[in-house]
């Protein structure tokens, strides 16, 4: 399973048709229920951007190896957003006080609906229309919050890709992820008449507003307002490579002038990169050597990170921002929504001059800001009076371990993979590292033209290392020397 831009997926010519949902009017009730702080933000960024809103969704495609029905697929649909509360809600803004308020729709007032687009439309034009479509459609101020499209290709009638879109507000990359087996299990069932077996599961407005009162509470006292004090005070420790309180990617250079990622693009959008850095075999090794030294391949990853930065930089610690889920009960686990924070990372090996010799150390620093307080960080930012709160993240680094998420065993058969769409350009860098059942993929955005060439190399770097340590169990901090070079010395 890959997380890419819609552009890099393969998608078949065909038969194309877009899916929506609607509701009537009087079905909308007002809904007390505050947003999260992270949907509050969302909805206020797109408000000042107003008409400049474009291109700003999550989703995922998939096959349906199942014949095409569309009578099927569209009471399958309204199931799916029986299903999530949050599907069925959206925001109206005060006239008098420009405040976001919630409403919520009941879950049998909703109505899929459909509209053909083209019979038998080339990829590229299928690629154009879903693009378009879905940038400018999804929108955190507008409903439907989650819309669809299905492709029939025109040489295999046994099964049809659905591709959806949805705003971040209603979405996160576990629900993205476990849509696959919902959305499939609900057309089975209505294709079938079996029951779906699919299981029961709390709403996101529930927990938003468990948020918000959680939220009230905090003071300057709160752990989590500790930790992120710290960390951005801390920055002195990595201040040659990362200047900045909130870390952004580390300086190859800092003595040849100050240009800016903006002085240096060539797009409007940011690059976006996505390749398979380990085969399954060497992910299982590379595991193995973690394993063996007694941490997990987060860790070992971290450590990976660690040693591309020195080769990279001439340094090794490194300061990131690292994206957690936030479904702290059970009862939130199948639950759409947007269940993300952040917290602070800092990676520090020491004197460590190999990859074994780092991993505990690593492991150690990585931890050294993580608390059990849920607090989230938009209240964080909100009591500290830290300048570095008034910027967004600018590196982020990402590693989960999929292998064991519901229906993992199908993904490539099923053609299945996360998307996001285009970003525009921006000086912040994305890495999302994924270990999944056929391997380890990486995939990053980052500034275009050539301010994003660093980056670049720093993947080429980080792929380096970890192909070295699945090979023989271990690597230095310093880049191993090439054989042809090893002849030339002796």
């Amino acid at each position: 399973m890959e997380y890419t831009e819609l552009s890099d997926y393969p998608l078949p010519s065909g038969r194309v048709t877009e899916w929506t949902v609607r509701v009537p009017d009087d079905a909308w009730v007002a809904d007390e229920r505050r947003l999260s702080h992270t949907h509050l933000a969302h909805a206020r960024r797109a408000t000042e951007a107003g008409d400049a809103w474009y291109s700003e969704w999550i989703g995922t495609a998939f096959l349906i190896e199942h014949r095409f029905d569309a009578e099927v697929l569209a009471r399958a649909l309204q199931r799916w957003y029986a299903r999530h509360e949050v599907f069925r809600s959206t925001l109206v803004s005060g006239v008098k006080d420009g405040q976001f308020r919630r409403r919520t729709a009941p879950a049998d007032a909703v109505v899929a609906e459909s509209r053909l687009v083209g019979d038998r439309l080339s990829s590229t034009a299928v690629y154009e229309h879903i693009d378009e479509h879905f940038n400018t459609t999804v929108s955190p101020l507008r409903w439907p919050h989650c819309v669809a499209v299905t492709v029939e290709p025109q040489d295999n009638p046994d099964s049809f890709l659905f591709v959806f879109a949805a705003d971040h507000t209603v979405m996160d990359a576990y629900t993205q992820v476990f849509a696959i087996d919902e959305v499939i299990a609900l057309y089975e069932s209505e294709l079938t008449g079996e029951p779906d077996e699919l299981p029961s599961f709390g709403s996101y407005i529930d927990f938003s507003e468990a948020e918000r009162h959680r939220a009230e509470q905090v003071e300057a006292g709160d752990p989590a307002v500790a930790a992120w004090a710290q960390f951005f005070n801390d920055h002195v420790k990595t201040a040659v490579t990362q200047p900045d309180r909130m870390p952004a990617f580390p300086r190859q250079n800092t003595q040849h002038g100050s240009a800016t990622a903006a002085d240096l693009t060539s797009s409007t959008h940011q690059a976006s990169l996505s390749t398979w850095i380990l085969d399954a075999d060497h992910t299982e090794k590379f595991h193995r050597a973690c394993k063996a030294a007694g941490v997990n391949m987060q860790a070992g990853v971290y450590a990976a990170l660690s040693i591309a930065a020195y080769r990279h930089t001439g340094r090794s610690g490194v300061r990131f921002i690292n994206p957690i889920h936030t479904r702290t009960a059970s009862r939130w686990a199948g639950s759409a929504g947007w269940f993300v924070d952040i917290v602070p990372v800092h990676l520090d090996p020491g004197e460590a001059r190999t990859f074994l010799d780092a991993l505990g150390a690593v492991a150690a620093s990585s931890a050294k800001y993580q608390t059990d307080s849920t607090t989230p960080y938009s209240t964080v930012a909100d009591v500290l009076d830290d300048p570095a709160t008034e910027h967004a993240p600018q590196f982020v680094v990402s590693y989960i371990d999929m292998r064991t998420a519901p229906g993992a065993q199908h993904w490539a058969r099923r053609r299945a993979r996360v998307l996001r769409s285009a970003t525009r350009q921006a000086d912040e860098v994305y890495l999302w590292i994924n270990r999944v059942p056929s391997g380890t993929n990486i995939s990053a955005r980052f500034p275009s033209g050539p301010a994003g060439n660093p980056m670049s190399d720093f993947i080429t770097t980080l792929t380096g290392v970890l192909r070295e340590v699945a090979a023989i169990g271990d690597t230095t901090f310093a880049a191993p020397v090439p054989a042809a070079a090893q002849e030339d010395i002796s």
